[in-house]
């Protein structure tokens, strides 16, 4: 009883889906049901019809059986359906009529305009309406009353033309189920790209702020760790002297200046630490730093640059720090050499070193890319000269941003 119960429900839900084996099936089992209580001969008595032959019911079911075949086609082949439904309809009529074809043939005419092509669904509405308006002309041939011919006409009208408008009605449906399902899916398919364009913008967010503290730790304590190394390396290939006490003083407060970024860092990169910190310049922080590493100057002091815009000073800094570094790291002690000057419309920031040959820096370092790209950021531009036994940093700094 379960398995015919399942049975019943797949089968249903064929038939709402328009299937043509399940509506075969339907169609058939229906009009034997119909023939089988006797709703045959319907058409003896219309203007077209004759006399009840004395036949037996049961040979409506060939032409109900063909026409029932014909459903198969209703999806593939609607047009062909209808013709079949269409020949079995008459055939069934000629010999009195009965309702199970009037359903075959309803159905294939609702075939037409559910499945069709608009080609074939204008020509069965023009084959329908012709149909209806014979009806009326036959009766009235026949010398019916009028109201005969009117309800002869109606009757034909409503077996012809309902299916019609039950079909239209359920195509429209599907379109506007269909199209609302399609912008469904659009809008889930914006939604999913942008979602993924959301996520690489916070992913390209997150590495450019990674590679921004990578250069800002970069610059802040990589300068300075590798002078303290240096002066402790000078400090200890030098004979013990007098001098010791004053290379120990400059790499202390080279180690504290350096530990002192480096907290600053660490308590910015801390959730819910300290707020970004206050980044230095040339003008302010830059004789600090010259002292520091102990460079001889020419030109103008830092300090008497003049106002420079924070962005500018700031990038002065950074660039004058890298080059100290990379002197200190790469030059021989004792000559590297630092110019500052202010033009009218930019400030000159140059920094040499005597360096042996194979000891020349490479272009490809972090922080000959920072300073780099710290002058183009601000307007600017920089030189890397490497000529014989010696290292030029040279920067050109706008005094007023673009």
């Amino acid at each position: 009883m379960a398995a015919a119960l399942r049975w019943v429900r797949h089968w249903w839900r064929e038939v709402h889906a328009d299937s043509g084996p399940a509506n075969a099936l339907g169609l058939f089992v229906i009009g034997a049901i119909t023939i089988g209580l006797g709703l045959v001969d319907l058409w003896t008595d219309a203007p077209w019809g004759g006399p009840a032959r004395d036949l037996s019911a049961a040979w409506h079911l060939i032409p109900l059986a063909v026409g029932s075949a014909g459903v198969l086609l209703r999806r593939r082949r609607p047009g062909l359906a209808l013709a079949i439904g269409t020949a079995a309809f008459v055939a069934d009529a000629a010999i009195g009529g009965s309702l199970a074809l009037i359903l075959v043939l309803f159905d294939g005419i609702y075939s037409v305009e559910r499945f069709a092509s608009p080609q074939v669904r204008r020509r069965v509405r023009f084959a329908t309406g012709l149909a209806t308006v014979g009806t009326a002309a036959a009766a009235l041939v026949d010398g019916q009353p009028l109201r005969v011919a009117l309800l002869l006409t109606m009757q034909t009208a409503a077996l012809l033309l309902i299916p019609i408008w039950w079909a239209l009605d359920v195509r429209r449906r599907t379109e506007l189920a269909d199209a609302a399902q399609a912008r469904a899916e659009l809008e889930a398919q914006r939604a999913a790209d942008q979602a993924r364009a959301q996520g690489a913008e916070r992913r390209a967010a997150v590495q450019a702020e990674r590679s921004r503290m990578a250069q800002e730790l970069h610059d802040a304590v990589a300068g300075d760790v590798s002078a303290l190394v240096i002066r402790a390396g000078a400090a200890l290939a030098a004979p013990p002297g007098p001098s010791d006490r004053e290379s120990l003083t400059a790499i202390r407060e080279t180690g504290l200046h350096a530990l002192g970024e480096l907290r600053t860092m660490i308590d910015v990169l801390t959730p819910g630490g300290a707020a970004e910190p206050v980044a230095p310049t040339l003008t302010d922080d830059g004789a600090a730093l010259l002292e520091r590493s102990g460079a001889a100057t020419d030109g103008a002091a830092p300090e008497d640059l003049g106002a420079l815009p924070h962005a500018v000073d700031r990038a002065g800094y950074r660039i004058l720090q890298e080059a100290l570094t990379n002197a200190a790291r790469h030059g021989r002690a004792g000559t590297t050499a630092v110019l500052l000057r202010r033009h009218d419309a930019d400030v000159e920031l140059r920094v040499s070193n005597a360096v042996e040959l194979g000891a020349l820096p490479g272009r490809e370092g972090l922080g000959l890319t920072s300073m780099t790209e710290r002058a183009r950021a601000v307007g600017g531009e920089l030189e890397l000269a490497r000529t014989k036994g010696a290292w030029v940093v040279a920067a050109r700094l706008p005094t007023v941003t673009p």
